[in-house]
Protein backbone atom coordinates (compact mmCIF):
# COMPACT_ATOMS: atom_id res chain seq x y z
CA UNK A 1 0.00 0.00 0.00
CA UNK A 2 1.48 3.37 -0.94
CA UNK A 3 1.19 5.99 1.39
CA UNK A 4 3.00 9.61 1.47
CA UNK A 5 5.79 10.62 3.98
CA UNK A 6 6.23 14.06 4.81
CA UNK A 7 9.60 15.37 6.17
CA UNK A 8 9.90 18.70 7.32
CA UNK A 9 13.76 20.21 8.08
CA UNK A 10 15.00 16.53 8.21
CA UNK A 11 11.96 15.77 10.82
CA UNK A 12 9.92 12.82 9.82
CA UNK A 13 10.50 9.71 7.02
CA UNK A 14 10.33 11.70 4.20
CA UNK A 15 13.49 10.29 1.46
CA UNK A 16 13.11 13.24 -0.85
CA UNK A 17 13.78 15.94 2.08
CA UNK A 18 17.30 17.13 1.57
CA UNK A 19 17.92 17.04 5.05
CA UNK A 20 17.16 13.27 5.24
CA UNK A 21 19.86 12.62 2.19
CA UNK A 22 23.02 13.32 4.27
CA UNK A 23 25.10 10.64 5.36
CA UNK A 24 24.70 9.44 8.57
CA UNK A 25 28.46 9.97 10.15
CA UNK A 26 28.08 13.42 8.93
CA UNK A 27 29.47 15.45 11.13
CA UNK A 28 27.75 18.68 10.53
CA UNK A 29 23.99 17.73 9.42
CA UNK A 30 23.81 20.97 6.59
CA UNK A 31 26.93 19.86 4.92
CA UNK A 32 25.81 17.57 1.65
CA UNK A 33 29.08 16.23 1.73
CA UNK A 34 30.31 13.14 2.52
CA UNK A 35 32.35 12.75 6.22
CA UNK A 36 35.66 14.14 5.31
CA UNK A 37 37.49 11.27 7.06
CA UNK A 38 35.55 9.03 3.93
CA UNK A 39 36.38 11.53 1.35
CA UNK A 40 37.97 10.46 -1.93
CA UNK A 41 39.99 14.07 -2.86
CA UNK A 42 43.41 14.13 -0.68
CA UNK A 43 44.22 17.67 -1.19
CA UNK A 44 48.03 16.10 -0.10
CA UNK A 45 47.95 13.31 -2.47
CA UNK A 46 51.41 13.07 -4.58
CA UNK A 47 49.19 12.80 -7.82
CA UNK A 48 47.85 16.24 -7.59
CA UNK A 49 51.04 17.72 -6.22
CA UNK A 50 53.01 16.04 -8.94
CA UNK A 51 50.76 17.52 -11.15
CA UNK A 52 51.12 21.17 -10.32
CA UNK A 53 55.16 20.75 -10.35
CA UNK A 54 55.24 19.68 -13.81
CA UNK A 55 53.01 23.07 -15.03
CA UNK A 56 55.06 24.77 -12.33
CA UNK A 57 58.46 23.25 -14.63
CA UNK A 58 57.31 24.29 -17.68
CA UNK A 59 56.57 27.51 -16.11
CA UNK A 60 59.92 27.92 -14.84
CA UNK A 61 61.69 26.99 -17.78
CA UNK A 62 59.87 29.37 -20.02
CA UNK A 63 59.91 32.01 -17.32
CA UNK A 64 63.96 31.19 -17.68
CA UNK A 65 64.71 31.13 -20.84
CA UNK A 66 62.43 32.85 -22.79
CA UNK A 67 61.87 36.13 -21.10
CA UNK A 68 65.82 37.37 -20.94
CA UNK A 69 65.63 37.45 -24.30
CA UNK A 70 62.50 39.08 -25.17
CA UNK A 71 63.65 41.50 -22.58
CA UNK A 72 67.11 42.05 -24.22
CA UNK A 73 65.83 42.43 -27.74
CA UNK A 74 62.46 45.19 -26.30
CA UNK A 75 59.45 42.63 -27.42
CA UNK A 76 56.63 44.06 -25.59
CA UNK A 77 53.62 41.67 -27.19
CA UNK A 78 55.47 38.58 -27.06
CA UNK A 79 56.70 39.43 -23.24
CA UNK A 80 53.10 39.82 -22.50
CA UNK A 81 52.47 36.81 -24.61
CA UNK A 82 54.49 34.59 -22.53
CA UNK A 83 53.35 36.26 -19.10
CA UNK A 84 49.69 35.37 -19.57
CA UNK A 85 49.62 32.20 -21.58
CA UNK A 86 51.59 29.07 -19.67
CA UNK A 87 52.57 31.87 -16.78
CA UNK A 88 49.47 32.28 -16.38
CA UNK A 89 48.55 29.37 -14.56
CA UNK A 90 52.01 29.74 -12.76
CA UNK A 91 49.78 31.64 -9.98
CA UNK A 92 46.89 28.72 -8.93
CA UNK A 93 49.90 26.29 -9.41
CA UNK A 94 52.17 27.89 -6.50
CA UNK A 95 50.06 28.70 -4.25
CA UNK A 96 48.37 25.35 -4.36
CA UNK A 97 51.95 24.36 -3.22
CA UNK A 98 52.47 27.23 -1.06
CA UNK A 99 48.89 26.44 0.79
CA UNK A 100 49.22 22.49 0.69
CA UNK A 101 45.89 22.29 -1.11
CA UNK A 102 43.26 24.07 -2.59
CA UNK A 103 41.12 26.41 -1.40
CA UNK A 104 39.05 25.49 1.23
CA UNK A 105 41.77 22.55 2.15
CA UNK A 106 45.19 24.06 2.68
CA UNK A 107 46.34 26.78 4.66
CA UNK A 108 46.19 30.29 3.45
CA UNK A 109 47.58 31.96 5.88
CA UNK A 110 49.48 35.09 3.95
CA UNK A 111 50.85 36.04 7.06
CA UNK A 112 53.52 33.23 6.42
CA UNK A 113 57.16 32.85 5.18
CA UNK A 114 56.53 30.84 1.81
CA UNK A 115 53.05 33.04 1.38
CA UNK A 116 55.20 36.45 1.43
CA UNK A 117 58.00 35.27 -0.79
CA UNK A 118 55.04 33.46 -3.15
CA UNK A 119 53.71 37.05 -3.06
CA UNK A 120 56.46 39.20 -3.54
CA UNK A 121 57.13 36.96 -6.45
CA UNK A 122 53.69 37.62 -8.30
CA UNK A 123 54.37 41.55 -7.70
CA UNK A 124 57.68 41.19 -9.72
CA UNK A 125 56.37 39.10 -12.41
CA UNK A 126 53.66 41.65 -12.88
CA UNK A 127 55.91 44.28 -12.73
CA UNK A 128 57.89 43.38 -15.62
CA UNK A 129 55.02 42.66 -17.52
CA UNK A 130 54.25 46.69 -16.55
CA UNK A 131 57.71 47.72 -17.18
CA UNK A 132 57.14 45.73 -20.67
CA UNK A 133 53.75 47.27 -21.47
CA UNK A 134 55.17 50.59 -21.11
CA UNK A 135 58.22 50.11 -22.41
CA UNK A 136 60.42 50.68 -19.71
CA UNK A 137 62.84 47.39 -20.87
CA UNK A 138 65.40 48.41 -18.18
CA UNK A 139 63.17 48.62 -15.37
CA UNK A 140 61.67 45.08 -16.84
CA UNK A 141 64.78 43.70 -16.87
CA UNK A 142 64.67 44.66 -13.43
CA UNK A 143 62.36 43.11 -11.84
CA UNK A 144 63.07 40.21 -13.91
CA UNK A 145 66.64 39.65 -12.18
CA UNK A 146 64.65 40.36 -8.96
CA UNK A 147 61.85 37.49 -9.52
CA UNK A 148 64.06 35.03 -9.91
CA UNK A 149 65.89 35.62 -6.76
CA UNK A 150 62.62 35.76 -4.93
CA UNK A 151 61.79 32.21 -7.27
CA UNK A 152 65.03 30.80 -5.80
CA UNK A 153 63.97 31.86 -2.31
CA UNK A 154 59.75 30.99 -2.35
CA UNK A 155 61.64 27.26 -3.64
CA UNK A 156 63.83 26.99 -0.62
CA UNK A 157 61.14 27.89 1.40
CA UNK A 158 58.49 24.94 0.57
CA UNK A 159 61.12 22.54 -0.54
CA UNK A 160 60.47 22.88 -4.62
Amino acid sequence: EASLKYSVFGFGEGVSDVYNQIDADQPNPYNVFSNPKDKIYKEQDKQYLDKKKVALDESFKRLETQLPELIKTRQCENINSVLTLQLGSMRANMEYLTAGGSPGYGDFDESKPAWKKANAFFQKVVDIKVAATSKKFDQAAVSYQKSLELLGEWKKVVNY
